[in-house]
């Protein structure tokens, strides 16, 4: 088996490599095209053009932010999209066809992606963690981003990972875990410039970096008595901290919030509903398009299974459906894909399809806590198929 093969081995780059390629000047994600197309001419002799060329890139409207077309005429294949994100997933589009991309004349195939946010949230923690270790539920070896307590100063894997995920989509990342320990707290405010970093190297790939946040930090790190989200000075604090963030990281993409779950601070200390925590955040991100992915998973983690009286399963339901269409345009909510807690098999939670004014992400548990024992290999692609198949019918 070729070890390398995750991360775009050089023979897949064969078919485009040995052509004749023209790249439109633009911005760093077309420097992104250009510098892989140079890199497979010069390892399969083709070579990059200002004309008459065997594959072109070009942008043009009406194909959406990421979307794009391939066109195969006159013996020429061209990819068009309406921003470079969408040029740069052309690429790989081809580079997946192979020859195939250049097969057949007069044809044209259009893809946009199902849906605007993919994002991986990386249950990883800077300091090793006495019980979870570096990854909380991790099973394939250490933090691509932390060590030792700090970010990697080497980032040559990160800058691979990139590409990789640029290859299969997904345009967005966390860094840490939603599980926002002491140190990990500090990512938001005065060891912001680790977090820039690693989204310096992402960047130049269409991916958005986002970071967990702990909802008690104006207390935990602004020394205010409180974090109460309907407190004037709280929500300074936070306008104020997010400003700051954008300062270091122009792209920035959100925040990720696990409150009032498992012992994590939340809105509830001060009577409030997740509403009013979410739009809290939100209300700091909108100046700068950002987003607050808050998640659902709220349920009384000292409930005794033998006590019929309460129902975990229903617990995210009755909590957040009386909420629906109290959250702002930019907060989504963020529901694990079945009711309790990525069991080996459960039905799709009841909350998806449940709150039709309100944007909702649906969680998928890509490791192997449950299903595996951490340990052991589990395909769960056709569990995944299946509640994503729900959710388009339940939208």
């Amino acid at each position: 088996m070729d070890v390398d093969a995750a991360w775009l081995p050089a023979e897949a780059f064969r078919a485009v490599g040995r052509r004749r390629s023209l790249v439109p000047a633009g911005g760093p994600l077309l420097d992104t095209v250009r510098g892989e197309l140079a890199d497979a001419c010069e390892r399969f002799g083709g070579r990059i053009v200002r004309e008459d060329a065997d594959l072109v890139f070009e942008l043009a409207e009406g194909l959406g932010e990421e979307g794009f077309a391939l066109t195969r005429r006159d013996g020429t294949t061209t990819v068009t999209a309406s921003g470079e994100r969408g040029l740069l997933y052309g690429l790989f589009h081809v580079v997946r066809l192979g020859e195939e991309a250049f097969a057949g004349d007069r044809s044209r195939e259009e893809h946009r992606p199902a849906y605007a946010s993919r994002m991986l949230d990386h249950w990883d923690n800077v300091d090793v963690h006495p019980v979870m270790g570096q990854v909380e539920r991790g099973y394939s070896g250490d933090s691509l981003f932390w060590a030792d307590g700090r970010a990697r100063g080497d980032l040559d894997r990160v800058r691979a990972y990139g590409r990789l995920l640029t290859a299969c989509g997904i345009n967005a990342v966390t860094v840490n875990n939603v599980n926002v320990h002491d140190t990990e707290a500090r990512l938001l405010t005065d060891r912001i410039g680790e977090v820039a970093a690693i989204a310096d190297v992402l960047r130049p790939y269409g991916i958005r970096t986002h970071l967990s946040v702990t909802f008690a930090a104006p207390a935990v790190l602004g020394g205010l008595p409180t974090a109460d989200p309907l407190d004037e000075s709280v929500r300074a604090w936070w306008a104020r901290a997010t400003r700051a963030v954008y300062e270091a990281i122009g792209d920035f993409g959100g925040y990720v919030v696990k409150a009032d779950s498992e012992g994590r601070p939340g809105p509830f200390a001060y009577g409030r509903s997740h509403a009013d925590g979410a739009n809290m955040l939100a209300a700091a991100l909108e100046p700068y398009g950002g987003t607050v992915h808050w998640r659902a998973f709220v349920y009384d983690h000292h409930q005794d299974w033998r006590d019929r009286g309460t129902d975990r399963a229903r617990a995210a339901y009755d909590h957040f459906t009386p909420l629906d269409g109290r959250f702002a345009a930019n907060a989504v909510l963020q529901v694990k894909h079945g009711p309790m807690d990525f069991q080996v098999r459960e039905p799709v939670s009841p909350l998806i399809g449940a709150m039709p004014e309100t944007r909702l992400a649906v969680e998928l548990q890509v490791t192997q806590e449950y299903t595996g024992q951490q340990r052991h290999a589990c395909w769960l692609g056709p569990m995944w198929s299946e509640v994503l198949g729900f959710v388009r019918t339940a939208r």
